[in-house]
């Protein structure tokens, strides 16, 4: 596992809120259940139909339930290495982690912007034309100050892109 300590930049989504952590320990219950329900009653049910369609049921139910869960209780962690150009986003549930990296050749700019459900977003961008999604705001003040940040961090430029087709660049003097 990576440490944290050989990255430059480091950016962490923070605890969920207790209500999230209680509702995903409602759904992880559920998906237990399910699956418990599924071996005792194979273990006692003697019919080959009544059989698949428990196991019909635990497969939808416990699928549900598990991707449920899973949304949360799970956080994300961006790590960036300005050495190697390279992006982890670490998910993290429980003591579970899951990394994946993406490899840049050079950043070039930050963007934040407006989505259609009226929440805000942040981009890295490299390349010519890709970039890798960071986070989601719910208000504007908290994805600017987040995108200042990474740009002041990566030194690269930033770009407001909050009104639709009426982007403007942050000059970096003025951050």
């Amino acid at each position: 596992m990576d440490k944290i300590k050989d990255f430059e930049v480091c950016v962490f989504e923070g605890k969920r809120s207790w209500y999230e952590l209680l509702l995903a320990s409602v759904f992880f219950s559920i998906f237990i259940y399910v699956l418990i329900l599924l071996f005792y009653n194979t273990y006692f049910e003697l019919t080959l139909i009544g059989f698949l369609k428990r196991l019909a049921a635990t497969i939808t139910i416990g699928s549900f339930s598990f991707v449920k869960g899973l949304q949360f209780s799970a956080t994300k962690n961006m790590l960036i290495d300005l050495d190697t150009n390279t992006i982890v986003s670490r998910y993290i549930v429980g003591p579970f982690t899951y990394d994946s990296k993406t490899i840049a050749t050079e950043f070039e700019y930050v963007s934040f912007f407006k989505n259609k459900d009226d929440s805000f977003g942040s981009n890295l961008w490299y390349k010519v034309n890709r970039h890798f999604k960071m986070y989601t705001f719910e208000n504007e003040e908290s994805v600017r100050k987040f995108s200042i940040e990474i740009a002041k961090k990566l030194n690269i430029d930033l770009l407001d892109a909050t009104e639709k087709g009426n982007s403007k660049w942050i000059d970096k003097t003025d951050l």
